[in-house]
Protein backbone atom coordinates (compact mmCIF):
# COMPACT_ATOMS: atom_id res chain seq x y z
CA UNK A 1 0.00 0.00 0.00
CA UNK A 2 1.36 3.39 -0.96
CA UNK A 3 1.17 6.41 1.29
CA UNK A 4 -0.57 9.34 -0.34
CA UNK A 5 0.88 12.82 0.07
CA UNK A 6 -1.55 15.72 0.16
CA UNK A 7 -0.67 19.27 -0.76
CA UNK A 8 -1.78 22.25 1.29
CA UNK A 9 -5.53 22.71 1.01
CA UNK A 10 -5.98 19.28 -0.58
CA UNK A 11 -8.24 16.74 1.10
CA UNK A 12 -8.37 12.96 0.72
CA UNK A 13 -10.99 11.51 -1.60
CA UNK A 14 -14.01 10.30 0.35
CA UNK A 15 -14.62 6.55 0.42
CA UNK A 16 -18.25 6.12 -0.63
CA UNK A 17 -20.24 4.45 -3.40
CA UNK A 18 -19.29 5.79 -6.84
CA UNK A 19 -20.46 5.00 -10.35
CA UNK A 20 -17.76 3.72 -12.68
CA UNK A 21 -18.14 6.85 -14.80
CA UNK A 22 -17.50 9.06 -11.76
CA UNK A 23 -14.30 7.22 -10.84
CA UNK A 24 -13.17 7.16 -14.47
CA UNK A 25 -13.56 10.96 -14.56
CA UNK A 26 -11.61 11.27 -11.31
CA UNK A 27 -8.75 9.27 -12.87
CA UNK A 28 -9.07 11.27 -16.14
CA UNK A 29 -9.69 8.19 -18.30
CA UNK A 30 -12.68 6.90 -20.24
CA UNK A 31 -15.01 4.33 -18.67
CA UNK A 32 -13.70 1.59 -20.98
CA UNK A 33 -10.12 2.14 -19.79
CA UNK A 34 -11.19 2.33 -16.16
CA UNK A 35 -13.20 -0.88 -16.51
CA UNK A 36 -10.18 -2.66 -17.97
CA UNK A 37 -8.14 -1.57 -14.93
CA UNK A 38 -10.88 -2.80 -12.58
CA UNK A 39 -11.21 -6.14 -14.35
CA UNK A 40 -7.54 -6.94 -13.70
CA UNK A 41 -8.66 -7.38 -10.08
CA UNK A 42 -11.87 -9.27 -10.92
CA UNK A 43 -11.05 -12.34 -8.82
CA UNK A 44 -10.41 -10.17 -5.74
CA UNK A 45 -13.45 -7.96 -6.32
CA UNK A 46 -15.89 -10.87 -6.68
CA UNK A 47 -15.64 -11.46 -2.93
CA UNK A 48 -17.23 -8.01 -2.49
CA UNK A 49 -20.11 -8.99 -4.80
CA UNK A 50 -18.65 -7.19 -7.83
CA UNK A 51 -19.63 -8.38 -11.33
CA UNK A 52 -18.48 -7.06 -14.72
CA UNK A 53 -21.92 -5.50 -15.23
CA UNK A 54 -21.79 -3.58 -11.91
CA UNK A 55 -22.13 0.15 -12.47
CA UNK A 56 -22.35 1.45 -8.88
CA UNK A 57 -19.25 0.44 -6.93
CA UNK A 58 -19.78 -0.15 -3.21
CA UNK A 59 -17.51 1.65 -0.70
CA UNK A 60 -15.50 -1.51 0.04
CA UNK A 61 -14.81 -1.91 -3.70
CA UNK A 62 -13.77 1.75 -3.93
CA UNK A 63 -11.42 1.33 -0.94
CA UNK A 64 -9.85 -1.75 -2.57
CA UNK A 65 -9.37 0.08 -5.87
CA UNK A 66 -7.83 3.11 -4.15
CA UNK A 67 -5.38 0.76 -2.41
CA UNK A 68 -4.48 -0.91 -5.72
CA UNK A 69 -4.56 2.06 -8.12
CA UNK A 70 -3.80 4.88 -5.70
CA UNK A 71 -6.19 7.71 -4.97
CA UNK A 72 -7.19 9.77 -8.01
Amino acid sequence: MTKTTYFEGEAPVKIKAYYKRELAAMYNVCVKTFSSWVHTYLADLEKYGYKKSTKLLRPEVVRFLFEQLGEP
